[in-house]
Order: C-alpha cells, then sequence, then structure tokens
C-alpha cells in the first residue's frame, strides 16, 4: 500500500512557509508516479481564483511527465467530458479545484471524504459525478483543494492563491525530476 493510501485526507498547515512545498504533496505525487492518472482542472476562468485548478493543469502541461499520466482541463462543467473521461485508461482521477470553506491553503481528499460542497461552482456536485462515473468505469478518485480567496468576477489569481498552485507544480517538478 502506497503512503497516500495509508496517509490520505491530509493536509497543509495554513501557516504553511511561502517557499517550502507541503511534503504531504510531495507523498501524494510520489505514490501516483507507477499509476495511471487522470489530473482533472476545474474552475471557472471568470471567477478569480475559482480557476486554480485548470491554472495549475496548463503549469503541468510544460513539465515533462510519466506518459502514463494524462491531463485535462474541464473548467466549469466537468459533464462535458464523461467521453474522455471515460476513454482513459486511468485507475485514478485527481480533481484539482478551489475548495471554499477550508481551514488549510490545500489539502488532499480521499474518494470518501469528497462530498457535494456548498463550495462547488459546478453544474454539477463532484460526489454525484464521482457516482456517475463509478458505475462505469472502476476508478479511485482524490480532490487536491486550493483554498481561494477571491471568487468574485475577474480574469486573475490572487497572490496567495497563485503561490499555492505555484508549490503544488513544485512538488511535481520535484518528483518528476527525481529529485524528491
Amino acid at each position: 500500500m502506497s503512503y497516500f493510501a495509508q496517509n490520505a485526507g491530509t493536509s497543509s498547515s495554513s501557516k504553511m512557509p511561502s517557499n517550502d512545498v507541503p511534503t504531504d504533496i510531495l507523498h501524494f505525487v510520489a505514490s501516483l508516479m507507477n499509476r495511471e492518472v487522470l489530473f482533472v482542472g476545474l474552475g471557472n476562468p471568470m471567477r478569480s481564483d475559482d480557476y486554480v485548478g485548470v491554472f495549475l493543469i496548463e503549469l503541468l502541461e510544460k513539465l515533462k511527465l510519466p506518459p502514463h499520466w494524462n491531463l485535462l482541463k474541464c473548467y466549469r462543467n466537468p459533464e462535458n467530458y464523461l467521453g474522455k473521461l471515460l476513454s482513459l485508461k486511468s485507475g485514478i482521477i485527481v480533481f484539482i479545484d478551489s475548495v471554499q470553506g477550508m481551514n488549510e491553503e490545500l489539502r488532499i481528499f480521499r474518494e470518501e471524504e469528497i462530498k457535494d460542497f456548498s463550495f462547488s461552482t459546478h453544474a454539477f456536485g463532484i460526489s454525484t459525478f464521482i457516482k456517475y462515473l463509478k458505475s462505469r468505469k472502476e476508478v479511485n478518485f482524490f480532490l487536491i483543494g486550493i483554498k481561494p480567496e477571491n471568487l468574485e468576477v475577474g480574469i486573475n489569481l490572487t497572490p496567495e492563491v497563485k503561490r499555492r498552485a505555484d508549490l503544488i507544480f513544485k512538488g511535481f517538478e520535484k518528483v518528476c525530476k527525481n529529485t524528491y
């Protein structure tokens, strides 16, 4: 059993040092290195920090990732990408999204912790989406939740949320470059 399978549901402190990659991010990414994974960025590009999931996917597109990892930008409506999600071989789907109401700046949610929170800006709640996919495919789910600072209309991430996304990106970069 991987580190993450044993210790999921961990969170990064809300007082996270500004330049340190959280160890739970490093462990999580490392636990996925030899697995078929689809990373799904969610968010609305017109609602400031809500866009962070898609923004992080855009950062990850610049990395040399394992060939068995796939990236998908689903924006506000992941249900529009059901065909793509069902067609990929991935046994693990990791959603990346802003999560309102978190005490932590970053958190990795296990599948059983993902609920239709009141924070969702998507047409269908993530747990409804997961139930549908699980009825058609054997797959496990995780959510990398990033606490937003501003969800008002706007096209820029706040500096705090951009820093959080950069830290997650650095975690992927370290693991993928085998400097973990």
